[in-house]
């Protein structure tokens, strides 16, 4: 058995992994161009954009430690013979660049496009005034001093507010009114709440005259095209605008900023607001963390990027805010302080349970938490209930993934009289769709009630919540892929909140328990949060930050370092 073999024959290794590794290996000599391209594949399946050939993959020794990591030059030796590795400006399929980062060629040129659009929008810019100190209005000031702007915050901290003042600010200037502006959020979910506060806040008398009256979808900003790739706006036919605001944008995978910034014009401002301590995009890339990073060094970012603290929304006291907070900053003793401080009206502990005692200890969680919408006839109050509780979990398979939470929960709840029907399609059921379907204007994340229609009850429709706020009804056979959601992933959870949350964490550690995770799965509610864990696990978690490879924050601070970059970092913690 050759050396490749072996190593491919490792379970770390995916059947894509392998295949990607035998087409490289026809392109040449030797095994080292075949062992990159299955660790490419691998990293990039966990969310790297690249691979760091100088160092391997992170706990690379712990999952193969037959394998040597060879030094860089002797990758750059193994490497000369084939005619699918080459520089970046070779044209070949795999690039290494000239640190030692390893790229499938389409990423290395998103990596590249969007390093450009950032770089372009920071040249020449003249320092934001500090102003009195007030976070909120140093972000405003930022933003009307620069053409790039990142706002990042944890939830109530005000990042929506801000904007409505920033618009406000923007639109009352000479000519203010003609500003072409757009609202986004890469899913339908995020743009909806994004739209929801805006609508309050122009209620309230906030930025009452701006011109953006509707946030959209990223896809359907740039005008998704069915079954394919590319977008109608791109740099032949750019976006209309002047200005473009991005909410979670800690959500937005590489490919997809990079595609928006090849459609903004030149002149086109752009304000990313997002947590850059959440949980990054499920595909390759760490986008937001990495531009934050960037901009909290001497360089041509630095004073971009404003972080809001305060928070408007928990008090002092409050018990979610001081867990989330230790459990961002990795101290994982001050979290168990806090979890182990007795029970608390905004905070609740349990052990994990067994296997075989899970569906006994979710019963009077999920019972409480989802009969009130499951007796609501009218499908409106139904989804405005159905958002007071959730179920969120780290694994989409395994004992205590929403597969089988889903499956246990439906049970429970069918035991108690709650729900009947089928069980593909029922009264009741809420669902999540999984998959973009631009002609019904439904996105992957969005999620609806099957619920019988008003005028005749034989009739189930799935009901959703459209971008307006307005009630929409679709047959349940037209619907894109979907599945149960009384219980969701953290990552499908994110650009939500929920009054409760139940939180549960697995019995095993596990690498994709991180404190990301867990911190964006506490900051999902709004008024109360029970968590589930194993104390060995939750340490483990809590002490495991996310770093994923990618060379986008060397691209963002390798440019001018003159006396107007080196001003005062703003990220004020």
């Amino acid at each position: 058995m050759s050396r490749t073999t072996a190593i491919l024959a490792h379970p770390e290794f995916a059947d894509i992994d392998r295949h990607f590794a035998r087409f490289i290996n026809g392109f040449g000599e030797g095994d080292l161009p075949a062992i990159a391209a299955a660790m490419l594949s691998r990293n990039m399946r966990h969310g790297h954009v690249c691979l760091d050939l100088r160092t391997g993959p992170p706990h690379f020794e712990e999952s193969l430690p037959a394998f040597a990591w060879p030094e860089l030059k002797m990758w750059r030796k193994g490497f000369a013979k084939s005619r699918a590795i080459g520089g970046p400006d070779e044209g070949r399929p795999l690039v290494l660049d000239d640190v030692g980062r390893f790229y499938l060629r389409r990423y290395w040129e998103y990596e590249k496009a969007l390093g450009q659009g950032i770089l372009m929008r920071c040249d020449g810019q003249t320092p934001a005034n500090p102003g009195t100190g007030d976070l909120q209005n140093l972000a405003i000031e930022t933003a009307l001093a620069r053409r790039f702007v990142i706002i990042s915050g944890g939830p109530g901290t005000g990042k929506t507010t801000t904007i409505l003042r920033i618009l406000e600010r923007m639109v009352s200037e000479p000519g203010g009114e003609k500003l072409r502006i757009a609202l986004a959020a890469p899913t339908g979910k995020a743009a909806a709440r994004l739209q929801e506060t805006l609508r309050a806040g122009t209620e309230n008398g906030a930025a009452n005259s701006h011109p953006a009256k509707s946030a959209s979808t990223l896809h359907r900003l740039l005008g998704s095209r069915r079954n394919s790739v590319y977008f109608r706006h791109d740099a032949k036919n750019p976006l209309p605008v002047d200005l473009v605001v991005v909410d979670e944008a800690s959500m937005v995978p590489l490919t997809l900023m990079a595609k928006l910034f090849d459609a903004l014009p030149k002149r086109a401002r752009v304000i990313l607001l997002g947590d850059r301590d959440q949980l990054s995009s499920v595909e390759p890339g760490a986008v937001l963390g990495d531009i934050a990073n960037a901009a909290c060094e001497p360089g041509p970012l630095n004073g971009s990027l404003v972080v809001l603290e305060k928070n408007y929304r928990f008090g002092n006291e409050s018990s979610i805010f001081a867990l989330s907070k230790a459990v961002r900053d990795g101290d994982v003793d001050r979290a168990l302080e806090i979890l182990n401080s007795g029970e608390r009206p905004d905070l609740s502990v349990g052990s994990t349970p067994s296997r075989l005692q899970i569906a006994e200890q979710l019963r009077q969680r999920v019972v409480a938490g989802y009969s009130g919408y499951l007796q609501t006839p009218d499908p409106a109050e139904a989804l405005r209930k159905f958002k007071k509780f959730r179920v969120l979990c780290p694994f989409r398979i395994g004992p205590y993934g929403v597969e089988s939470l889903n499956q246990i929960i439906e049970k429970i709840l069918r035991e108690e009289g709650l729900i009947s029907g089928t069980q593909n399609a029922y009264p009741g059921m809420p669902i999540l769709v999984t998959q973009n379907d631009e002609p019904l204007r439904l996105y992957n994340g969005d999620i609806g009630i099957l619920l019988p229609d008003s005028a005749d009850s034989s009739l189930l429709l799935a009901w959703f919540t459209g971008e307006e706020g307005e009630l929409r009804r679709i047959p349940p056979a037209r619907l894109p892929e979907h599945e149960p959601a009384f219980a969701m992933t953290v990552h499908k959870s994110q650009g939500s909140e929920f009054d409760d949350v139940l939180l549960i964490l697995s019995d095993k550690d596990s690498p994709l328990l991180t404190r990301e995770l867990i911190y964006t799965g506490l900051t999902r509610a709004r008024s109360r949060v029970e968590l589930w864990f194993q104390e060995a696990v939750l340490r483990a978690a809590v002490s495991r930050k996310i770093q994923r490879g990618s060379g986008l924050k060397d691209r963002l601070g390798g440019a001018r370092r003159s006396e107007e970059y080196r001003q005062l970092v703003f990220c004020l913690e």
